[in-house]
């Protein structure tokens, strides 16, 4: 029993040991504290950067990195605004932003844009984009935001595999049509009598079955495809509702 003690309690010194890390707290708050709230806000930022490597990017990879910088911030008594939106070229729509930062607010309604993923600060004159998108006040929000996008994401690729199988069923229905509407050509020309009347309509009648099943696996896809629109335009007025 004491040496299972010992181990739970070495296994407990090392999970906080990494939670401190993970968190910045390699150094003390007043070793990050500049002259001024500029200054602090950037040697957080940059401290981040140093102490955190990440093997991938994505969205919300980014989002992880802005609320741990956001938490050092108010760490320091500087309030956050969790922001999202696109840098390169302005977005558009929420649905279209991909990348997550901070506005640190180091003056009264004076923000600095802190760019978390590469560890520096981005002023309005340098990058406009930076101060524009959507905002978010706290993590609780936010993290259900990113909840939401990720079932966004799921919901369009399911909408683009439905409509590609709608599109090849609608093209095997274009061919079974035309293929009935021959069979129904050459029957009509067949008398009763005649021997191979009965096999011609067995083609034709197994011909109209397979376009029946054709047209209904159309109209399963394209119910579908009504359902998961429809549930995307709930997730983006959830999405728009939890914004600042």
């Amino acid at each position: 029993m004491k040496g299972r003690a010992v181990l739970l309690t070495a296994i407990a010194i090392i999970v906080v040991s990494l939670s401190c890390l993970s968190a910045g707290c390699g150094v003390s708050q007043y070793e990050l504290t500049g002259k001024t709230p500029t200054e602090t806000a950037q040697n957080i930022v940059n401290h981040y950067h140093e102490t955190h490597i990440y093997s991938e990017y994505d969205f919300f990879v980014c989002s992880d990195m802005a609320l741990d910088v956001w938490d050092m911030l108010k760490a320091q008594g500087i309030n956050a605004i969790i922001q999202i939106g696109n840098v390169k070229t302005e977005a558009k729509d929420i649905t279209d932003a991909d990348h997550a930062w901070i506005l640190a607010e180091v003056s009264s309604d004076e923000y600095l844009a802190l760019e978390t993923t590469s560890g520096y600060a981005v002023w309005a004159e340098d990058n406009p984009l930076y101060y524009k998108g959507w905002s978010f006040d706290n993590p609780k929000e936010y993290k259900r935001f990113v909840e939401l996008k990720q079932e966004f994401n799921i919901r369009v690729d399911l909408i683009k595999q439905y409509e590609a199988a709608w599109e090849l069923s609608n093209n095997a229905v274009l061919e079974a049509t035309s293929e009935y509407e021959q069979l129904a050509y050459e029957l009509v020309g067949v008398s009763f009598s005649d021997p191979s009347f009965v096999s011609k309509l067995g083609e034709l009648t197994a011909k109209g079955i397979e376009l029946g099943t054709y047209k209904g696996k159309c109209e399963q896809l394209n119910e579908l495809v009504n359902e998961e629109s429809q549930k995307l335009i709930n997730i983006v007025s959830e999405m728009k509702g939890l914004l600042q």
